[in-house]
């Protein structure tokens, strides 16, 4: 006679499946704990250059008590990780005030190749998008244990596949989003849209004519997801100005002078709300 234990089989599938995922929960933690240690940092500083550059373990050592921040921004660098672009946005805002934390999701040491840069062609890697969220979400959950940060509104704000990462993740308490390379528009649904809340503005900006999204499927711009009630605006830069095929538009000063603007009006609007 054959006896049957359902219930037993069912409790050991489900020990055997904690045993087994495990391991891979405590890969991923520390994978996380790497983009965050490696994260280069720009504080705001009463020094020539206006900035200084730290790394997270020194925050509190390196801030210039004579300049705070005014708020933290949290970056997410394009798919070829952290580079002079990074340094260019995190020096200009700290110039102007503002703390940036960028991590390096180049530090993980699993980090399959997601772009080619030389060809202007992503989506190699179409699991990294959720890999970028958390390690968003992680850096704006470990810079609040900070000392120096407390307190302070933050913004997310990234470029290209880093700018996806902006306009994509959700549940992240910020007071902003900039979305610098990005249209918005995708055939995976996860790349799609604005998952921004309905009192959190966006700041869009994209070149019309942007050398990384001449496919169909990327046509339009984030203002297609935009509440213009709440002081999102998308930026679209147009021919014949320069930018229009540019995908890296924040080096110039007026796209700068557009994301200070912003921010201003963004925070103002944010310390009004949580005042007292």
């Amino acid at each position: 006679m054959r006896t049957s234990f359902p219930h037993c089989r069912i409790a050991v599938a489900l020990v055997l499946a904690i045993l087994a995922s495990a391991p891979f929960a405590r890969a991923d933690e520390a994978e996380l704990q790497r983009t965050w240690d490696a994260a280069r940092v720009y504080l705001p500083a009463a020094t020539p250059a206006g900035f200084v550059e730290a790394g997270v373990d020194n925050i509190d050592d390196r801030l210039d008590p004579e300049t705070p921040p005014v708020a933290l921004i949290v970056y997410a660098h394009g798919c070829n990780g952290l580079s002079r672009i990074t340094d260019a946005t995190g020096r200009f805002l700290a110039q102007a005030g503002y703390a940036v934390i960028a991590p390096d999701s180049f530090a993980r040491i699993d980090k399959p190749k997601s772009c080619d840069p030389a060809t202007h062609r992503g989506g190699l890697h179409r699991a990294v998008l959720g890999w970028r969220q958390d390690e968003m979400r992680n850096a704006v959950e470990q810079a609040s244990l900070l000392r120096s940060f407390n307190g302070l509104p933050v913004v997310i704000m990234g470029h290209s596949q880093g700018a996806i990462t902006a306009a994509t993740i959700e549940d992240v308490p910020a007071a902003a989003r900039i979305v610098e390379g990005w249209t918005c528009h995708a055939g995976w649904p996860e790349y799609r849209g604005l998952n921004s809340e309905p009192d959190q503005p966006v700041l869009a900006l994209l070149g019309r004519d942007d050398p990384w999204f001449k496919s169909q499927v990327f046509g339009g711009d984030c203002g297609d997801f935009m509440n213009e009630d709440n002081g999102s605006r998308s930026i679209v830069y147009e021919k014949p100005g320069y930018l229009a095929e540019k995908h890296w538009l924040s080096v110039d000063r007026e796209v700068q002078q557009e994301i200070l603007e912003f921010l201003n009006r963004s925070l103002t609007t944010w310390r009004n709300k949580n005042a007292g």
